[in-house]
């Protein structure tokens, strides 16, 4: 490459000749092709880039026009594009290598949604997901979703009354619970004052937030790969209710302007769409445990034994040329506390912000959780776990927040409350997708949740800080004392968390603080 060819691959990557390197002003899919071409090319992918310059005779001579003049290049890479869109024609779409779509990588912004749909699109595993905070952020009580369905149906008037009492009911009980809170802990007040008071907002808005229904509009970023969202987009278009396949369609509409190859065959998919229904008729109500706080239960847990020789085999394999049943005999030819002792050895240096070795992955819990509605937003964002969500329902009752009933505020939060059940109730024996809408996040709902020991030392350790919200907290320390009382020492490792404070976010907000002064000086 001569000069001119140098200063164009610097402006799209960020070296010419270094063995690592990101790309930049690319558009997505021709960095898709561009990584797909290192399973079929000896080349580099930088040579590879311009040798396809170089196919386009006009645009390439256009661009060393443009950098010999030291200029930004104003053409558009039209023949790169191109190109692109017919190797994932030929590679992702004819020969089924979906894997090529993963090296797209787009940012989604999705605003005017239900809480509902997000928690559905939110099932997605290989991406990540920001999302308007029901803990900071005042919501607006006209902003909500009010499904076609639903408008057109008898239910219209039931849905309207009370979305607007939740609304106004969450309205009315920020003020006295803000109050409440303030003078709970006007001691922390001298620390700092605007610390402190935003310390106090949040925690109203715990309490208060759990009245928004899941009709309640949000928004949210979405980072993604094409493969994995091409995949959500045919959940969405498969799901029943109509805002979610609206949201599809749109997605699709906007997603080709950017990703026009890997979007091709995003559509409503027969078998997702029959096998969301296919046990409706099954739907079982009369559950023996309708218990009225937030729970959690060890399902089936494996006997300490069994724990130990997993984990101690499973180290022993790692550190050996052993096959796993070699090491499985060795490992139970040792006492209790020679496991120990190699336990032990694994973890004394771990810091902080350390993780136990992949090992630990080989031993599964299954978790049956009961949990309200805004807890549970959290919890799904533990992606790497297996989750089997139920549908959202009143069935299981709801959660009163301590901060509501020491305000004096329970009388209005359940009369808000119990009259969402009853609407719920009413639409719910005709579309029980729909009725999901009105639900106040206070409810509560199932999940069965699979997770293995190492995801659980995150899990545990970042959902029992106190600056978390009081539901999750407990749900997680008591899997910790679940798991400590069943299997011991091995449990150590876990650092879980049972400080209580009155303001959880004060040591956060602290720091914010710290920041925020720093730069006004």
């Amino acid at each position: 490459m001569d000069v001119v060819d140098d200063k164009i691959v610097n402006y799209f990557f960020t070296n010419k000749n270094k063995p690592v390197f990101y790309s930049k002003n690319l558009h997505p899919e021709v960095w898709a092709l561009f990584q797909a071409r290192y399973s079929r090319s000896t080349e580099g992918l930088r040579e590879g880039f311009i040798k396809l310059l170089k196919e386009a005779n006009k645009e390439y001579l256009a661009l060393r026009e443009t950098f010999e003049k030291n200029d930004e290049p104003s053409v558009e890479l039209t023949h790169a594009l191109d190109k692109a869109v017919k190797f994932m024609d030929k590679w992702v779409l004819g020969y089924g290598h979906s894997s090529v779509a993963e090296g797209a990588v787009t940012g989604v912004g999705i605003e005017g949604i239900s809480i509902l749909t997000t928690k559905y699109i939110e099932t997605a595993r290989l991406c990540s997901f920001i999302e308007k905070s029901t803990r900071y952020v005042h919501f607006d009580r006209n902003s909500f979703y009010k499904p076609k369905k639903i408008e057109s149906s008898k239910f219209s008037k039931d849905y309207d009354y009370i979305i607007d009492l939740l609304f106004t009911t969450y309205e009315d009980l920020h003020e006295p619970v803000l109050e409440y809170v303030k003078k709970a802990t006007e001691q922390d007040k001298q620390i700092n004052e605007k610390a402190w008071i935003r310390a106090c907002e949040a925690r109203r808005f715990d309490a208060v937030r759990y009245l928004l229904p899941a009709a309640t509009k949000t928004s949210f970023g979405w980072t993604v790969n094409a493969r994995e969202l091409a995949h959500t987009i045919q959940k969405l278009k498969s799901y029943p209710l109509e805002e979610t396949q609206e949201i599809g369609d749109m997605l699709v509409l906007e997603g080709k302007k950017v990703l026009p190859s890997l979007l091709k065959y995003a559509d409503k998919n027969e078998y997702l769409e029959n096998r969301e229904t296919a046990l409706n008729k099954y739907f079982e109500l009369n559950s023996e445990e309708k218990k009225g706080y937030n729970d959690v239960k060890l399902v089936d847990p494996i006997p300490e034994d069994e724990f130990s020789n997993v984990l101690i085999a499973s180290l022993i394999y790692k550190n050996s040329v052993l096959s796993y049943s070699e090491a499985m005999e060795k490992t139970k030819k040792m006492n209790y506390r020679e496991k120990i002792d190699i336990f032990n050895k694994v973890i004394e240096d771990m810091g902080t912000h350390d993780m136990p070795p992949r090992e630990f992955e080989n031993i599964n819990f299954l978790w049956d959780i009961t949990i309200d509605y805004g807890a549970f937003r959290d919890i799904q964002r533990h992606r790497i776990v297996s989750q089997s969500e139920q549908l959202l329902t009143t069935f299981l009752g709801y959660e009163t927040p301590e901060d509501i009933v020491n305000a004096e505020c329970s009388n209005e939060y359940s009369k808000a409350m119990d009259t969402a059940d009853k609407v719920f109730k009413d639409i719910f024996q005709e579309m029980p997708y729909y009725a999901q809408y009105v639900v106040p996040l206070g409810y509560r709902k199932r999940v069965l949740m699979a997770t293995n020991f190492r995801e659980l030392h995150h899990i545990i350790k970042i959902r029992s800080t106190p600056h978390g919200h009081i539901s999750y907290r407990n749900i997680v320390q008591k899997m910790h004392l679940l798991l400590k009382n069943r299997y011991g020492e091995w449990i150590k490792s876990i650092d879980c968390n049972f400080d209580q404070v009155d303001l959880g976010r004060l040591k956060s907000e602290l720091k914010i603080q710290e920041t925020i002064d720093s730069f006004e000086k």
